[in-house]
C-alpha cells in the first residue's frame, strides 16, 4: 500500500518536512510518481518506525495495519471495508480493544470524523452481534465480551471527548430509558455531546423518569436525551418523553432528545407527544452531532414542530 508524504507524516506523528529529509538521507524507502510525487509503502514506513523506537499508533496493529490504514482511508469516503469490519471484530472478541481505539485515533489524525465511525464502522459491528446472537452463532460469552469491549473503546473516546467542554457550558441530562439496559447508544451520544462542548451529567441505564427530572433540575439543564432501542414499545417510548413534561417545570423548560433503534416506530406515534416542538427524533450519530453543535446555545433548542 503506497502512501502520500502527508499520510506518511500523520502516521508518524510529524511533518511532512521530516518525511522529507528522512527520503532524501535514504534512511526511508520512497519511490517517485511521474509527476514527481513521493510515495512511500506502508510496509517500509511501519520497518522504519519500529527500528527508530517511534511510539505510533500504526504499530498497535502489527500485522493488520495495511487493513486498518486502508479501511480508514476507505471510511472517509463513507465506505467501509469487509476487511476492516471483520478485524475489528475479532480485536473486540480476542481482548484487543486497545487496536480499536488506536483505529479511532488514526482516523481521527486522518479526519475521519467521530460520527462517521459510530454510524458506519461501530454500528456495523454492533448490528452483526446482534445478528450472531439471533441467529445463535455467538455464546453468551461472546456476545458479552464484545458488548464490553465496545464499551472499552468508548470511555476511552470519552476521556479524549472532555477535553473539548466549553467552559460554563449548559448541562445535558443522559441516559437510557426505564427498563431500557442496553447503553453503547448512550454512550456513543455521550462522548459526541462532550465534543461538540456540552457538559454532560450521564446517570446509566434504567432511568426513571423522575429521576431524569430530578437531575434536570438541579442543573438547570435545556436537554434531556435518552436512547430507546426496538426492545421497548414505541408507545411506552411515548409515554416517557410525555411523563418527563409532566414532571417538569415550566420555570425550567427543556427540550427531549431521543435516539436509538427504537426511534423509527416512535416517531410514528409523535401525534400522541404532549409537546412536539420540545422532542427531537434522531436515528444516526452524524445526524444527531449536527444537531448538538448547532443547538448549544439554549435557545436553539425548542421549535413549533418535531424533529
Amino acid at each position: 500500500m503506497l502512501l502520500s508524504s502527508r499520510q506518511a507524516a500523520i502516521l508518524l506523528d510529524t511533518h511532512e518536512s521530516s518525511i522529507k529529509r528522512w527520503c532524501n538521507a535514504g534512511d526511508l524507502a520512497a519511490s517517485t510518481t511521474s509527476g514527481g510525487h513521493r510515495r512511500i509503502d506502508l510496509a517500509h514506513l511501519t520497518a522504519f518506525a519500529k527500528a527508530s523506537g517511534l511510539k505510533v499508533d500504526v504499530l498497535v496493529f502489527e500485522e493488520g495495519a495495511q487493513v486498518a490504514v486502508r479501511g480508514v482511508l476507505a471510511l472517509r469516503r463513507g465506505r467501509v471495508t469487509p476487511e476492516l469490519q471483520e478485524a475489528v471484530s475479532l480485536w473486540l472478541l480476542d481482548a484487543e480493544s486497545y487496536k480499536v481505539s488506536a483505529l479511532l485515533r488514526l482516523a481521527r489524525k486522518l479526519q475521519v470524523g467521530l460520527p462517521l465511525v459510530y454510524d458506519q464502522l461501530i454500528g456495523g459491528v454492533m448490528k452483526d452481534v446482534g445478528e450472531s446472537w439471533a441467529r445463535g452463532a455467538f455464546r453468551v460469552g461472546e456476545e458479552h465480551r464484545m458488548s464490553e469491549a465496545i464499551l472499552d473503546v468508548l470511555y476511552a473516546q470519552q476521556a479524549l471527548a472532555e477535553q473539548h467542554v466549553l467552559h460554563g457550558a449548559p448541562t445535558v441530562v443522559l441516559g437510557t430509558m426505564r427498563k431500557e439496559e442496553h447503553i453503547m447508544g448512550a454512550m456513543m451520544v455521550r462522548t459526541l455531546l462532550a465534543e461538540a462542548g456540552w457538559k454532560v451529567a450521564y446517570l446509566g441505564r434504567n432511568v426513571p423518569e423522575e429521576d431524569f427530572v430530578l437531575f434536570q433540575q438541579r442543573t438547570q439543564a435545556p436537554l434531556i436525551c435518552f436512547s430507546a432501542t426496538i426492545s421497548r414499545p414505541p408507545e411506552k417510548i411515548i409515554d416517557s418523553i410525555n411523563r418527563l413534561f409532566e414532571l417538569g417545570s415550566d420555570s425550567a423548560a427543556f427540550a427531549v432528545a431521543v435516539g436509538g433503534s427504537g426511534v423509527p416506530a416512535a416517531r410514528l406515534l409523535s401525534k400522541h407527544l404532549s409537546q412536539p416542538g420540545r422532542v427531537h427524533f434522531f436515528e444516526s450519530s452524524t445526524e444527531f452531532s449536527n444537531w448538538a453543535k448547532s443547538s448549544l446555545a439554549t435557545e436553539a433548542l425548542v421549535y413549533d414542530e418535531v424533529h
